[in-house]
């Protein structure tokens, strides 16, 4: 769905889609698009989804989730979600260096760092032409069945996490 980057062009849209190939890699239907403009898209394989009028992040999720949830703060309310309840990908920036990175990942059973950069379809053109995401991007699996599709995708370097689906997603304290 939607991601904020953070420095934007003046006038520049801030709904950033993630571009067909993703999904054609990954080769999954997908139950529920968590994070999707209205309507949805025509190329995200979701049976149904919640747009930002929905506030996807306080539905009940179920099935198969799919999630490009929106970058920047609160991000780590959206991935504690997604790794509750344990089926799913979301696609987010490779920040290592932050909170929810690290409580995302270890809650994760697989991480594929995508080779080369995301070029996003931006949602004022419905184009991705252009140069891809200023930041590398990863996929985070959730689940047997998302893990195993992450592996077989070839879009970059993919790790399996030992332990990965704890009980309920985030097992560390969370910072006040």
């Amino acid at each position: 769905m939607s991601a904020r980057y953070d420095k934007l062009t003046v006038g520049s849209s801030v709904e950033w889609y993630t571009p067909p190939e993703i999904f054609q890699a990954l080769g999954l239907r997908f139950d529920l698009d968590v994070c999707a403009p209205p309507g949805g898209l025509p190329w995200i394989p979701a049976e149904r989804s919640f747009s930002r009028a929905d506030d996807g992040l306080t539905q009940p999720w179920q099935g198969l989730v799919w999630m490009n949830p929106p970058y920047g703060r609160g991000i780590d309310l959206w991935m504690r979600k997604l790794a509750d309840h344990g089926s799913g990908i979301a696609l987010v920036h490779a920040r290592t260096d932050t909170q929810w990175w690290r409580e995302a990942t270890a809650a994760a059973t697989a991480i594929c760092f995508i080779a080369g950069r995301v070029r996003f379809v931006r949602g004022a053109t419905m184009s991705n032409a252009g140069p891809g995401s200023p930041t590398p991007s990863v996929l985070l699996a959730y689940g047997q069945t998302c893990a195993l599709a992450l592996l077989q995708a070839n879009l970059g370097p993919t790790l399996l996490i030992p332990g990965g689906l704890k009980p309920h997603g985030y097992n560390h304290p969370r910072p006040r």
